[in-house]
C-alpha cells in the first residue's frame, strides 16, 4: 500500500491529480490511499501530529516563493517523503531541490509524464522501506524505520523501542520482522534471540554486547556472534552509515 497525499490551492487541481493516481493504480494494480488537502496548515499539522505518507505532490500556482517556502517546511517535518511539485512557473526550481524534491512538473500536466513519475517513486518506495508497518488491536501503524533503535522479542509480544524513548508494542514474531525488513534502505541485525538492532545506532561492540548510541546496552549471543560481526564488517567497510 502507497500512501499518497496531495495538496492543491484549488479544487480541481487537486482532483485531477488525484484521478490521474486513481487511474494509474487501477490500470497497474498499486494499492494506494490517497489523502486530499486544500490548506498547507492543515498538511502540516497532519504530518506534525504523525501521520507519515510515502509520496506528496504539492501544487502551487503562484510565481511567488510560497511554494519553496512550503516544500522546506515540510522537508523539515519529514526527512523521508517523495516530494514532487507541480506548477505552472519553473523560476524556483532549482532552490526547490535544495530540499531534496524528487521531481518537478509543469503544469499544463502530461499525463504521460506524470505516470512515469509517478511509477519511477512507486519503484523507489517500495525499494527503499523506509517504514515499518505493523497492525496492533485493529489499527495499522507505520514507524519510520531511521526512528527505530531496535526490536525486543519477550513471548509472544514485539516492542519496538525508538528515537527518544517512545516505544510500540505488537504481537508477532522478531523473524518475521527481521525477514521483512531484508530488502530495506535501513539495515537491521539479529545479535540475539530477542533483540533486533538498527545498524545506524550501534556506537561501539565488544565481545559479549552492543552500546547504541543512546547509552542502550544489549547482549550479543554466543550463537549469533560470528554472522554478526561478519554482517558488521561488510557493512562497515561498505561505508553503509550516512549520518
Amino acid at each position: 500500500m502507497i500512501k499518497v497525499a496531495i495538496y492543491g490551492e484549488k479544487g480541481a487541481a487537486a482532483g485531477q491529480i488525484e484521478s490521474l493516481i486513481l487511474d494509474l493504480c487501477r490500470t497497474k494494480g498499486i494499492p494506494a490511499e490517497i489523502e486530499v488537502f486544500h490548506s498547507e496548515n492543515t498538511l502540516k499539522r497532519e504530518i506534525e501530529k504523525g501521520a507519515r505518507y510515502d509520496l506528496l505532490y504539492l501544487d502551487f500556482p503562484a510565481k511567488n516563493k510560497k511554494g519553496v517556502t512550503e516544500a522546506g517546511q515540510i522537508r523539515k517535518l519529514d526527512e523521508n517523503v517523495l516530494i514532487i511539485y507541480i506548477s505552472e512557473y519553473d523560476k524556483h526550481m532549482i532552490e526547490l531541490f535544495r530540499f531534496d524534491i524528487f521531481a518537478f512538473i509543469k503544469r499544463p500536466v502530461n499525463s504521460a509524464i506524470f505516470d512515469e513519475l509517478f511509477l519511477e517513486a512507486n519503484k523507489k518506495i517500495c525499494k527503499n522501506n523506509f517504514y515499518f508497518k505493523f497492525h496492533y488491536r485493529g489499527e495499522e501503524y507505520k514507524l519510520p524505520c531511521k526512528e527505530i533503535l531496535y526490536f525486543e522479542s519477550t513471548g509472544k509480544r514485539i516492542r519496538v523501542n525508538l528515537e527518544g524513548g517512545g516505544t510500540e508494542i505488537f504481537v508477532g514474531k522478531l523473524s518475521d520482522v527481521a525477514e521483512s525488513l531484508e530488502m530495506g534502505k535501513i539495515p537491521f541485525l539479529r545479535i540475539h534471540q530477542s533483540y533486533l538492532v538498527n545498524y545506524h545506532w550501534i556506537r561501539s561492540r565488544s565481545k559479549t554486547g552492543v552500546t547504541l548510541c543512546d547509552g542502550t546496552k544489549l547482549p550479543v549471543s554466543g550463537e549469533r556472534k560470528k554472522k554478526f560481526g561478519f554482517a558488521y564488517e561488510r557493512l562497515l567497510e561498505e561505508g553503509s552509515f550516512k549520518g
